[in-house]
């Protein structure tokens, strides 16, 4: 074989390998719903980046996710949480609009706020809170799982572990996507 074909052989190998390594990226990370992201992201003065992040840990972008908890949607709301939020917003849903993907990401986004307001903006307190429940977190922080700046570093759940290094990898991407906009 001549060293042109081999070259062809070898350029038509690394397109492929470079393909499928970009299927597989689109694949872990999808970029959907990216302007109702953002819209609602403005409206709650969130960063984009950290919503994508969740929606892809919480549900990868299914809109009728749900959990074996019964949180709902594509920001995994539990339907408690999603009407308490809506009544604080004036909105009258049912429990199956929590499939929509407009008031799903709505409510997550006003309940994501409201963890960081109540945090001080800490990410890793609001997204254990987001993950494993408010007053869980409360509990660890009165326990003294935290260091000096409040940020919880003794995470006593795995889930939650693992939710905060998930939240970490996708951040990265994530921010890299959004950035432009």
């Amino acid at each position: 074989m001549g060293f042109k074909k081999k070259l062809w052989i070898i350029v038509i190998i690394i397109v492929i390998v470079v393909a499928l390594m970009v299927a597989i990226f689109f694949a872990c990370f999808p970029i959907k719903k990216k302007r109702l992201i953002i819209e609602m992201c403005n409206k709650y003065n969130l960063d984009s980046s950290l919503v994508a992040s969740i929606i892809n840990i919480e549900s990868r972008y299914d809109s009728y996710a749900v959990s074996k908890a019964g949180a709902m949607g594509l920001m995994q709301l539990m339907p408690s949480t999603a009407i308490e939020c809506a009544e604080k917003l004036d909105i009258d849903i049912a429990i199956n609009d929590l499939y929509l993907d407009y008031i799903n990401i709505e409510l997550g986004c006003y309940y994501l706020a409201y963890l960081l307001e109540l945090f001080d903006n800490n990410v890793i307190n609001a997204l254990s809170a987001y993950n494993w429940g408010l007053n869980n977190v409360k509990s660890w922080i009165q326990e003294g799982n935290c260091d000096d700046s409040g940020t919880i570093t003794n995470i006593p759940v795995d889930e939650t572990k693992n939710y905060i290094v998930k939240y970490r990898i996708n951040k990265f991407i994530y921010h890299n996507i959004f950035r432009y906009e």
